[in-house]
């Protein structure tokens, strides 16, 4: 009973064992060189076995063995033949490389045999790499894009008092709608607020934003520092300034009726200011006079940030993008 026992554990080892193997004929030309990637779990055993085919003349043949990409493992040059048996150290790709030194073309006959006691069959895996290397300077067309200031608004205006608004008939709130060009990025508005007319004349034709900030349009961080540091024009009495997204708001705004509003580009009791406001889309500017006794005179002036494309000629080096495959192992 016990062989029995013994043969029956035996036949399950034997089993349980997995087993890849390859059998061809490699055709190399002289001095041309071949790669052949072997999959293997560590301690697994490599059985290796090249001799030339056909021939018996090719004699100056070299072999290498490496633990994948560039370990190596073995090297036997100037061989008619390779028979070699390796047990492995580490789970990974191990690369035959067959080198024909000889003066004519030669058939190889390559065998290799893996044996594992792992059930799983060692596999190798490729991924696609790409390499960009760049060619000879030339010159093409480039899209640029440049940012530039446009003038939407420059007009002075006059609201009543509050109490004329209610007594006489007058209006002491306005709606400015901002009719933005395509491609804003964003827009600023700047205003002054007096009762005499002549210093709002004299404010409005010093306005000069746009001008301002053509100087400091080269990039996003130099037009924040910019209007951070500018001053805002004299002013002399307050004044509100609503930021309303849409004409329903706006038209509420218009009748005194409750209304929305957004805080930012929004003001209250100002009497000037430069203010940004970001996004694109149209919207109205809700000014209002709170003085119940005076009316005011308001200048204003509203400058969009375009960002404009055009083509410049420029020197460049084209991109070559080489995609190649990487193999791995399976774990």
């Amino acid at each position: 009973m016990k062989p029995t026992f013994y043969l029956i554990l035996f036949l399950t080892f034997i089993n349980l064992q997995s087993q890849s193997s390859s059998n061809e004929i490699v055709s190399l030309a002289p001095n041309e060189e071949k790669e052949i990637l072997i999959p293997a779990y560590g301690e697994d055993s490599i059985f290796l076995k090249v001799e030339v085919y056909k021939t018996k003349r090719a004699k100056n043949n070299s072999f290498f063995l490496y633990e994948y990409p560039n370990k190596l493992l073995l090297k036997t040059e100037s061989a008619k033949d390779l028979d070699k048996n390796i047990v492995t150290a580490n789970d990974g790709i191990y690369k035959l490389l067959l080198k024909n030194e000889n003066s004519k073309s030669v058939d190889y006959k390559v065998i290799y045999d893996v044996k594992s006691t792992r059930k799983k069959k060692p596999q190798i895996g490729y991924k696609v790499q790409k390499d960009t290397t760049y060619g000879f300077e030339t010159e093409q067309l480039v899209d640029k894009i440049k940012l530039e200031t446009t003038t939407i608004q420059n007009e002075k205006f006059y609201l009543n008092s509050t109490s004329n608004a209610f007594l006489k008939g007058g209006k002491n709130r306005i709606i400015i709608p901002v009719n933005l060009p395509e491609n804003t990025k964003e827009w600023y508005y700047v205003f002054s607020a007096a009762r005499e007319e002549n210093d709002i004349k004299n404010t409005l034709s010093s306005f000069n934003l746009a001008s301002q900030l053509t100087k400091f349009i080269k990039d996003d961080a130099s037009i924040q520092n910019a209007v951070s540091n500018l001053s805002p024009p004299p002013g002399a009495n307050i004044c509100d300034i609503y930021m309303i997204n849409d004409e329903a708001n706006a038209e509420l705004f218009k009748v005194k009726e409750d209304y929305k509003s957004s805080l930012d580009g929004s003001r209250e009791n100002f009497k000037s200011g430069i203010v940004k406001v970001t996004g694109a889309n149209k919207s109205y500017l809700g000014i209002r006079n709170p003085d119940n006794l005076y009316g005011i005179h308001i200048a204003m002036e509203i400058i969009a940030i375009v960002e404009k494309t055009e083509q410049v000629k420029e020197k460049v080096n084209i991109p070559i993008i080489t995609s190649y495959q990487v193999p791995y192992f399976i774990e």
